[in-house]
């Protein structure tokens, strides 16, 4: 029983994670600053508490994929702040999950057989109709996508770094809790190189709230990481998109969007499309 409550951390807190960002007015930057600091913070305590073993090697790779998720997060951020956090985290979910499984099957070609080829492309599918019916929004007696090009376009990109963050430790075998502080320190250095090339001026207070940001990001990362080990990868993984739910719905909640009924129906059938699809290519792993 503990465990699963463990696997719902990642739920809970890459779901809360970018509706507290926007609880405040940040910008993207500052939003990122707070996030890595607490992040930073949190990795030195589990650091000294587990004392993992960090080679060459492993802190290298671990603080590039640092590197590529600040610069993932910050274009999140932004796709958020040019619409909702409702309207860009199912984008974000559901095209990280594709290139996931994109760089899964030509780089580590899971999918050997045609059963499995078919599944996946069929999940695929699903996923991205999910996520273009979560943007559905009816004007006058027309039902149109409300999301713009524009917002697409940054959150794909964004989506692409994310990415690059998860797969690139799979690439070089880097596992375990040694990851976490290099990745850590990866993810601050960056998200002050982006502050310092922007060069405009930083609320203290901002980037000091978006602590709590940092916070929720790090605890799901953690419950990720436990639930991992036990239930393996496959049902951890799977229980975790679940924060599409939270994100949307939560984000629709927290601020207030109004939404009819028919646009209630389109937002539950699309998070409903891409949950079969993340429970139909986990069963691919």
């Amino acid at each position: 029983m503990l465990i699963y409550f463990i696997a719902l951390l990642p739920v809970l807190g890459w779901g809360f994670m970018p509706i507290i960002a926007n609880l405040r007015k940040s910008t993207p930057e500052e939003q990122l600053l707070g996030t890595s600091i607490s992040a930073l913070l949190f990795a030195f305590v589990l650091f000294w508490i587990l004392s993992p073993e960090i080679t060459g090697l492993s802190f290298i790779v671990s603080f590039v994929s640092g590197i590529f998720w600040s610069f993932g997060q910050l274009l999140q951020f932004k796709g958020i702040a040019a619409s909702s956090v409702a309207k860009a985290m199912p984008i974000s979910n559901g095209t990280q999950l594709i290139g996931a499984t994109l760089f899964a099957v030509l780089v580590f070609q899971e999918w050997q057989t045609v059963t499995a080829v078919v599944i996946g492309i069929f999940a695929v599918i699903l996923i991205l109709i999910g996520v273009v019916m979560t943007g559905f929004q009816k004007r006058g007696n027309h039902i149109t996508e409300s999301v713009s090009i524009h917002v697409y376009g940054i959150v794909i990109l964004s989506s692409f770094f994310l990415t690059l963050y998860v797969v690139t430790n799979q690439l070089f075998h880097v596992t375990g809790f040694s990851i976490i502080l290099p990745q850590a320190i990866g993810m601050l250095t960056c998200a002050i190189g982006i502050n310092l090339a922007k060069k405009s001026t930083i609320s203290s207070k901002n980037v000091a709230f978006n602590l709590m940001t940092g916070l929720s990001w790090s605890i799901a990362n953690l419950g990720m990481f436990l639930a991992t080990t036990v239930l393996g990868v496959a049902t951890s993984f799977s229980i975790s998109q679940a924060c599409v739910i939270v994100a949307t719905i939560g984000g629709i909640l927290i601020f207030k969007q109004k939404k009819n009924l028919l646009e209630w129906g389109f937002i539950i059938s699309g998070i409903v499309l891409i949950m079969i699809g993340v429970v139909l290519l986990s069963m691919l792993k």
